[in-house]
């Protein structure tokens, strides 16, 4: 005879429910797609640093990023000529591939990084004509500058974040 023990778990096995971010799978062409390597005095980027930054720079999801994912990036970056320098001296250490393993994870470069992150490329014919703001960006245009069009919202929704209005609303909705 089994004994009782705890309820079963009715939730699913996986990701624990979070939905996957959809990102166009078109090349990114926006803010800091533009940057170039740094360049130091002394030191010329190793052929295998220029392709991987010229593929990262260019990658779908990186309409997500904000400026200081860029500079994480350009850290990776130096972090991978050192890994480069190190493998070609004779002198390799597994903690620097180790290092970059990680933060190539946390950037998302791989298949398999992205769906760790929940981001998934999506058909770009299929993408909405409008892409939403990041979050937290909501009252701004792309550019960091005030929405012209803030009325109106897609669908007929009216604008909830209009304050003069904020009485009125309150008032409608208590009602119905």
């Amino acid at each position: 005879m089994a004994r009782p023990g705890p309820a079963p778990n009715n939730r699913r096995s996986g990701h624990g429910g979070a939905e996957f971010t959809e990102v166009p799978d078109s090349p990114y062409a926006g803010p800091g797609s533009e940057l170039d390597l740094p360049m130091v005095p002394g030191m010329n980027w190793f052929p295998q640093v220029t392709a991987w930054w010229e593929q990262l720079r260019i990658m779908p999801h990186c309409v997500l990023w904000a400026p200081t994912d860029w500079l994480f990036a350009i850290e990776t970056a130096y972090l991978k000529q050192d890994f480069w320098t190190s493998y070609f001296s004779g002198e390799l250490h597994a903690t620097k591939a180790t290092e970059i393993r990680r933060r190539e994870d946390q950037m998302g470069v791989t298949r398999e990084a992205r769906r760790k992150l929940l981001i998934r490329y999506t058909d770009p014919k299929l993408a909405p004509a409008t892409t939403e703001p990041p979050p937290g960006d909501e009252l701004t245009g792309a550019a960091g500058t005030p929405d012209p069009d803030p009325g109106g919202a897609p669908g007929g929704a009216e604008n909830v974040t209009d304050l003069a209005d904020a009485p009125s609303r309150r008032r409608r909705l208590a009602a119905g």
